[in-house]
Protein backbone atom coordinates (compact mmCIF):
# COMPACT_ATOMS: atom_id res chain seq x y z
CA UNK A 1 0.00 0.00 0.00
CA UNK A 2 1.35 3.54 -1.00
CA UNK A 3 0.91 6.42 1.10
CA UNK A 4 1.40 10.09 0.36
CA UNK A 5 1.19 12.80 3.30
CA UNK A 6 2.63 16.29 1.84
CA UNK A 7 5.69 15.82 0.17
CA UNK A 8 6.50 12.23 1.69
CA UNK A 9 5.62 9.00 0.14
CA UNK A 10 5.94 5.88 2.25
CA UNK A 11 5.17 1.85 1.20
CA UNK A 12 3.42 -0.10 3.56
CA UNK A 13 3.61 -3.85 3.11
CA UNK A 14 3.08 -6.69 5.32
CA UNK A 15 6.72 -7.01 6.87
CA UNK A 16 6.15 -3.33 7.55
CA UNK A 17 2.56 -4.06 9.99
CA UNK A 18 4.34 -7.00 11.31
CA UNK A 19 6.66 -4.34 12.87
CA UNK A 20 3.92 -1.28 13.69
CA UNK A 21 0.85 -2.99 14.76
CA UNK A 22 2.12 -4.35 17.64
CA UNK A 23 3.46 -1.05 18.47
CA UNK A 24 0.03 0.66 17.95
CA UNK A 25 -1.64 -2.16 20.27
CA UNK A 26 0.99 -1.93 22.88
CA UNK A 27 0.23 2.29 22.67
CA UNK A 28 -3.49 1.21 23.31
CA UNK A 29 -2.85 -1.50 25.86
CA UNK A 30 -1.09 1.07 27.78
CA UNK A 31 -3.35 3.73 27.97
CA UNK A 32 -6.90 2.29 27.50
CA UNK A 33 -6.54 -1.29 29.81
CA UNK A 34 -5.87 -1.22 33.67
CA UNK A 35 -3.24 -4.27 33.20
CA UNK A 36 0.41 -3.81 34.91
CA UNK A 37 2.40 -1.61 32.38
CA UNK A 38 5.32 -4.17 33.58
CA UNK A 39 3.60 -7.13 31.51
CA UNK A 40 2.63 -5.38 28.75
CA UNK A 41 6.49 -3.98 28.03
CA UNK A 42 7.55 -7.41 29.17
CA UNK A 43 5.13 -9.07 26.47
CA UNK A 44 6.36 -6.51 23.34
CA UNK A 45 10.49 -6.89 24.47
CA UNK A 46 9.53 -10.82 24.43
CA UNK A 47 7.54 -10.67 21.10
CA UNK A 48 9.74 -8.35 19.34
CA UNK A 49 12.70 -10.41 20.74
CA UNK A 50 11.10 -13.38 18.88
CA UNK A 51 10.90 -11.76 15.64
CA UNK A 52 14.10 -9.92 15.33
CA UNK A 53 16.47 -12.53 17.12
CA UNK A 54 15.05 -15.77 17.28
CA UNK A 55 13.85 -16.09 13.41
CA UNK A 56 17.26 -15.10 11.97
CA UNK A 57 18.65 -17.31 13.91
CA UNK A 58 16.54 -20.35 13.29
CA UNK A 59 17.07 -19.88 9.78
CA UNK A 60 20.86 -19.54 10.30
CA UNK A 61 20.35 -23.27 12.17
CA UNK A 62 18.82 -24.50 9.53
CA UNK A 63 21.58 -23.56 6.88
CA UNK A 64 24.35 -25.34 8.85
CA UNK A 65 22.24 -27.90 9.75
CA UNK A 66 21.76 -28.44 5.91
CA UNK A 67 25.82 -27.74 5.41
CA UNK A 68 26.38 -30.66 7.40
CA UNK A 69 23.71 -33.28 6.72
CA UNK A 70 23.94 -32.86 3.01
CA UNK A 71 26.55 -34.60 0.95
CA UNK A 72 26.62 -34.20 -3.22
CA UNK A 73 25.84 -38.55 -4.79
CA UNK A 74 28.04 -37.81 -7.11
CA UNK A 75 31.68 -36.69 -5.21
CA UNK A 76 30.34 -36.56 -1.55
CA UNK A 77 31.46 -33.10 -1.41
CA UNK A 78 29.75 -31.65 1.34
CA UNK A 79 30.19 -28.25 -0.67
CA UNK A 80 26.72 -27.82 -1.62
CA UNK A 81 24.47 -24.92 -2.11
CA UNK A 82 20.18 -24.36 -2.90
CA UNK A 83 19.85 -23.57 -6.67
CA UNK A 84 16.24 -23.09 -5.93
CA UNK A 85 12.69 -24.80 -6.24
CA UNK A 86 12.02 -26.42 -9.95
CA UNK A 87 10.18 -29.24 -11.32
CA UNK A 88 11.22 -33.18 -11.68
CA UNK A 89 8.95 -35.76 -13.56
CA UNK A 90 5.74 -34.31 -12.19
CA UNK A 91 3.97 -31.19 -10.81
CA UNK A 92 5.76 -30.95 -7.33
CA UNK A 93 8.62 -28.40 -7.23
CA UNK A 94 11.84 -29.95 -5.56
CA UNK A 95 15.03 -28.38 -4.29
CA UNK A 96 17.70 -28.29 -6.74
CA UNK A 97 21.43 -28.19 -4.99
CA UNK A 98 24.38 -27.51 -6.73
CA UNK A 99 27.87 -29.35 -6.09
CA UNK A 100 30.67 -26.35 -5.53
CA UNK A 101 33.84 -28.66 -5.68
CA UNK A 102 32.17 -31.30 -9.07
CA UNK A 103 29.93 -28.87 -10.65
CA UNK A 104 27.16 -31.30 -10.63
CA UNK A 105 23.28 -31.11 -9.97
CA UNK A 106 21.31 -33.20 -7.34
CA UNK A 107 17.67 -32.98 -5.99
CA UNK A 108 16.58 -33.15 -2.57
CA UNK A 109 13.74 -35.68 -2.90
CA UNK A 110 11.78 -35.13 0.74
CA UNK A 111 11.91 -38.88 1.27
CA UNK A 112 12.68 -39.84 4.88
CA UNK A 113 16.06 -41.01 3.93
CA UNK A 114 16.74 -36.74 3.49
CA UNK A 115 19.64 -37.34 1.05
CA UNK A 116 20.31 -35.83 -2.37
CA UNK A 117 19.71 -37.91 -4.54
CA UNK A 118 21.29 -37.53 -8.79
CA UNK A 119 18.81 -37.03 -11.15
CA UNK A 120 16.88 -39.89 -13.40
CA UNK A 121 15.97 -40.54 -16.55
CA UNK A 122 14.09 -36.91 -16.57
CA UNK A 123 15.59 -33.81 -16.82
CA UNK A 124 18.35 -34.18 -15.61
CA UNK A 125 19.59 -36.79 -18.23
CA UNK A 126 18.30 -34.33 -20.98
CA UNK A 127 20.34 -31.95 -19.54
CA UNK A 128 23.50 -34.42 -19.61
CA UNK A 129 23.80 -35.34 -23.02
CA UNK A 130 22.87 -31.75 -24.55
CA UNK A 131 26.12 -30.34 -22.80
CA UNK A 132 28.10 -33.42 -24.21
Amino acid sequence: MKMELLQWKFEFDKDDAKIVIPILLLLLALTLTPLNKVVLWSGALVYYALYFFLKPSISALHDLYLKFHFRCPHCKSRDVILQGMNHYCGDVPYDWYLCNHCGETSIHLNVSSGKLVRPGPGRGAKELSAGK
